[in-house]
């Protein structure tokens, strides 16, 4: 496998599998990606370790379950950075502290979130780390009351005001970004009125798009239009100028028998397009805002067994669990027929039901 050595592209390296790789050894897998950006999901040291000296940025997480002792007790967070900063992990290059993981709509956590978001800001503070790694947190795209045409695009009323506003008023004062897991392959699941082809980056723009009504911006893929609904939600909240960064996004190999747009072919498909997408040079950004780059995490670097929920949460990985890649993954367009689509849709539309 070989991708863009690009600073706009990263990878899940999650856990939740049976008999997964070392660390070690997928560190190695990460490296004959050539992607330079991991994020887990975690604050396990063995893999932290395992990062030192390699010049990949890692993302690390504070779990869902540590929230609530980070945000009642400052020291409990003062602990974590310290023990990350210790000088046996001092030469891995920790670019940000995610905390929590798509925790916004939960109610025993988004009144806290905040609070404990502030607590690792404060400790990184005191040790002169605020600049260098950022603090945040990844939401659901759940947070979306609207999302089409991307120009109406809301945040959920029940925690537009009491949860979003103050965290995102927090991030854009700490100079952070704003975080969100997006995934085509589910929205596309959602709305049967988008074609596929429109979810896979169609290669033929010009026959599978969407224009939105209210702003005249024209979208060729999916991807797009929904970075685009949450760049808009933020703007209806006052907030224009905050990095957005897709930490998840990506496309299942397998999935039930009946569900044929999980495949390999489509994930192939999806991957391939989405890489030449975001690291395309000149930087392209999305309609809303040309030009402005899209940090996007693939999602993920292993198959994970021990996940549970649909059937496709298993089978999200670009390698298997023994290590073995699924499938080519290059910075060149595959040959025509292997970008041919399995199942053919509706060419034009106007709107998503």
């Amino acid at each position: 496998m070989c991708v863009y050595a690009d600073t706009k592209l990263g990878v899940n390296y999650g856990r939740l599998g049976s008999s997964l790789p070392s660390p070690q050894t997928a560190v190695r897998l990460i490296n004959s990606l050539s992607i330079k950006n991991v994020k887990t999901f975690d604050m396990d040291l063995s893999v932290i370790r395992a990062f030192s000296n390699t010049g990949i940025s890692l993302s690390v997480c504070i779990p869902n379950e540590y929230i609530s002792s980070v945000a009642n007790d400052p020291s409990q967070a003062d602990l974590i950075i310290k023990q990350l900063s210790r000088p046996l992990y001092s030469n891995t290059k920790i670019s940000s502290i995610t905390v929590g993981t798509e925790v916004s709509m939960l109610p025993e956590f988004s009144t806290i979130l905040l609070k404990a978001m502030n607590n690792v800001y404060e400790s990184l503070k005191k040790i002169g780390l605020h600049q260098k790694i950022q603090v945040s947190t990844p939401h659901s795209l759940a947070i979306l009351a609207v999302r089409f045409p991307p120009s109406d695009a809301i945040f959920q009323e029940s925690i537009a005001e009491p949860v979003l506003r103050p965290l995102l008023a927090f991030l854009d004062q700490i100079n952070s970004s704003f975080m969100v897991n997006l995934y085509p392959y589910l929205t596309y699941k959602e709305a049967p009125s988008i074609p596929l082809e429109f979810a896979l980056f169609a290669d033929n723009p010009e026959q599978y798009n969407y224009t939105d009504p209210n702003t005249g911006l024209l979208y060729t893929n999916l991807f797009d239009l929904l970075v685009d609904a949450l760049n808009s939600a933020a703007f209806s909240l006052g907030f224009y100028n905050l990095p957005l960064v897709v930490t998840e996004t990506g496309w299942p190999t397998q999935g039930n028998p009946e569900d044929t747009a999980a495949s390999l072919h489509n994930a192939a498909i999806f991957n391939q397009r989405l890489v030449e997408h975001v690291t395309r040079k000149p930087i392209k950004g999305t309609p809303l805002r040309p030009g402005i780059p899209v940090l996007t995490f693939i999602f993920a670097l292993f198959d994970e067994d021990m996940k549970g929920g649909a059937p496709t949460e298993k089978h999200w990985g670009l390698f298997y669990a023994n290590g073995t890649r699924k499938y080519d993954l290059r910075t060149y367009d595959l040959p025509h027929e292997a970008m041919e689509l399995q199942n053919k849709e509706t060419s034009h539309f106007s709107k998503f039901s």
